[in-house]
């Protein structure tokens, strides 16, 4: 490879061959329970723990056992505690913010990634299953940032080890039992390797940071420091080897763009239609495909890869907003170009907001039933001023959306959006999509979307 490979060496790890670098002590797991007579057909294994939150409860192999129970003994320290606790007060005041940074930057950022991107492509579990995918990494997000999160019988660090078990399975889908038309190259190093693990948790910290800084609402050093711990912590519950943990956010950043020069490098075509079922599967949360665009042309502005955008959604949407694809040689058609944008975005999020007031009786709680005596109570309080209606998350961004958008009290809309409006509108719109998920219900599931309760009323989702 020659001075090129130096490229690709970070703290004298050789980022090449760390693609062939598995998770060896999870892969021998679901070996043990692909050979035994309970589990014939991994792909049955993979449906098996989709649909049941406590697949690691089920009846396992002695070696599956023993795997779970030891990772679930996994000790903290006080020092560690102390940083989980911080996360979670960061969570309650910006995970709203984090939904909207994973959505529009993180996960189509990454795409980029093509090597990592054709595990999703072959066992088709973002192009055709795109809102469980995406639903399930936000499920994940929520409870691994759950207050007590890391404590056996809470759900987080069971998630952490049921993701790494789905990780260690896909391998074993690719590798071993792979029935579909595409098979795995080996020039793509394995499947889900060390540094797929280790760039994928960074994301959760390094682009959020980022991203944040986007929304105007930047962590303080501290913060970071305890947020990036906090996701080092669940690196290492997740299979990630030592030598790859950062000891804090600046080198973690060295490690982050030292993975996105080597995997960003490749021609992506896998990566392009994981970016346009993303696009599309968003329209769950009624999002319209031009102002999805928009907002993503925002957040992929990158130093790094400035061509991110329209690398990876001009093949599938140029034709939709061409617009959003046209180059601009001088400053007067930058300026211009710049105007029209806003224009434009502020019609797009004019009419979100008008299907948002449409929609809206689709999110609608369940009133809780009173008996006489209460509906009494209940009306007396009213009269007096005692009782006021509790506005549900959603209300509450809409009308921020409204404020931002409407000239007080009219229903004329403002001339145009200034900066700080516009960043305004998209914090509004993480608060909205969170809302929009807290009703969602999962397919084959029993239960809606998990937001715990004591997150529910803090972010008045009840």
């Amino acid at each position: 490879m020659g001075n090129d490979a130096k490229k690709f060496i970070w703290n004298g790890i050789d980022l090449e061959q760390l693609r062939h670098t598995m998770d060896e002590p999870a892969d021998k797991a679901v070996s043990s329970l692909f050979n035994s007579e309970s589990m014939g057909n991994l792909r049955e294994l993979l449906t098996v723990m989709a649909k049941n939150d406590d697949f690691v409860s089920l009846k396992l192999p002695d070696e599956m056992h023993n795997f779970v129970q030891t990772e679930l003994k996994f000790n903290f320290s006080q020092q560690d505690i102390n940083y989980f606790k911080q996360t979670h007060e960061i969570w309650k005041r910006d995970g709203m913010q984090f939904i909207f940074i994973l959505f529009f930057r993180a996960l189509p950022y990454t795409y980029m990634a093509e090597k990592p991107a054709n595990v999703l492509d072959i066992t088709k579990l973002l192009e055709t299953q795109t809102e469980r995918r995406i639903f399930e990494t936000a499920q994940f997000v929520f409870d691994v940032m759950d207050k007590d999160w890391w404590y056996p019988e809470k759900r987080g660090i069971l998630t952490a080890l049921k993701v790494r078990l789905m990780h260690a399975s896909m391998r074993h889908v690719i590798l071993i039992n792979n029935t579909t038309n595409k098979q795995w190259n080996e020039e793509w190093g394995n499947p889900i390797s060390q540094e797929d693990l280790i760039a994928t948790n960074q994301v959760f910290s390094l682009e959020f940071f980022k991203g944040m800084n986007m929304l105007g609402e930047s962590l303080t050093p501290t913060e970071q420091a305890a947020w990036f711990h906090t996701w080092k912590t669940i690196a290492k519950i997740m299979g990630v080897q030592d030598e790859l943990l950062s000891k804090d956010v600046e080198e973690a950043w060295s490690l982050q763009h030292t993975i996105y020069d080597h995997l960003f490098r490749d021609k992506t075509i896998a990566g392009v239609k994981l970016a346009t079922a993303l696009v599309k599967t968003l329209n769950t949360f009624h999002l319209h495909e031009e102002l999805t665009l928009y907002i993503m042309k925002r957040m992929l502005a990158d130093e790094q890869f400035p061509d991110c955008f329209e690398r990876m959604l001009g093949p599938s949407f140029k034709d939709v907003c061409p617009e959003l694809f046209t180059e601009h040689d001088t400053d007067e058609e930058v300026d211009a170009n710049d105007k029209q944008m806003r224009q434009n975005f502020k019609d797009h999020l004019i009419k979100y907001h008008s299907t948002l007031k449409d929609v809206r009786p689709n999110y609608a709680s369940p009133k809780p039933k009173l008996n006489w005596l209460e509906k009494i109570w209940f009306f007396i309080l009213i009269i007096f001023g005692g009782q006021k209606e509790k506005l549900h998350l959603i209300d509450k961004h809409m009308n921020k959306l409204n404020d931002i958008l409407y000239i007080d009290s009219t229903e004329e809309a403002v001339d145009e959006l200034e900066e700080e409006a516009i960043i305004g509108a998209m914090n509004a719109l993480g608060g909205i999509l969170v809302g929009i998920l807290s009703f969602h219900f999962r397919k084959g599931k029993n239960s809606g979307f998990r937001i715990p309760e004591n997150l529910q009323e803090h972010w008045s989702l009840k």
